[in-house]
């Protein structure tokens, strides 16, 4: 059995493990952009068009991985789930964005039948 944390010390890994690749993700192509070619602005917006997408896509994969180790390591789901949205790692149950989640169908069972039992 895993180890009980805090929802506070959950969130903090999720913050960490899932939000700072994706500022990290967001901003660093634009910012490198405009460092290297300061005056080429087609570049520089597609950098960070590109960022934005990039930390979209790491969001999708890393949430619904974080969300089942933080699951296995709390006794309230529901509690969880609201410092989780409070802290911008998840949306609400039911928001359309949450469909952009990428998850395999063990990703998927794991997070049910912890949900079914503990939620």
């Amino acid at each position: 059995m895993n180890k009980e944390l805090s929802i506070g010390r959950v969130a903090t890994v999720g913050r960490i493990v899932v939000n700072c690749p994706v500022f990290l993700l967001l901003f660093g192509p634009g910012v490198a952009t405009w460092k290297l070619m300061p005056t080429s602005g087609t570049w520089i917006l597609s950098a960070f068009v590109a960022g934005f997408v990039l930390a979209w896509l790491w969001w999708s994969f890393s949430v619904p991985r974080w969300r089942v180790w933080a699951y296995e390591r709390v006794s309230d789901i529901a509690e969880l789930k609201h410092a989780a949205v409070l802290a911008g790692l998840i949306w609400p149950d039911g928001h359309i964005f949450e469909r952009t989640e990428i998850k395999s169908a063990e990703i998927r069972a794991k997070e049910k039948a912890l949900e079914d039992t503990k939620g």
